[in-house]
């Protein structure tokens, strides 16, 4: 999926942040526009990550998880 960007100038807000934080100030921020849905599409399409550290057992995450010492 190809992500969406847009340029603008920086609010009043960002400005003064900038000059808080004795950065430069931007000249113009970047925001990400791609839409909700396709962002939902995409992790939907992803493989679920499993809760089970790699290089553990089955049987010994689930006997962990049923303790409550899975970590």
């Amino acid at each position: 999926m190809e992500r969406k960007t847009k340029a603008r100038r920086p609010t009043s807000a960002e400005r003064h942040a900038a000059r808080a934080l004795g950065v430069e100030e931007p000249t113009e921020v970047v925001e990400d526009v791609t839409p909700t849905a396709a962002l939902h599409a995409e992790r939907l399409a992803a493989p679920a990550k499993s809760p089970k550290p790699a290089g553990m057992q089955t049987a010994e995450y689930y006997a962990r998880r049923a303790t409550g010492k899975a970590s």
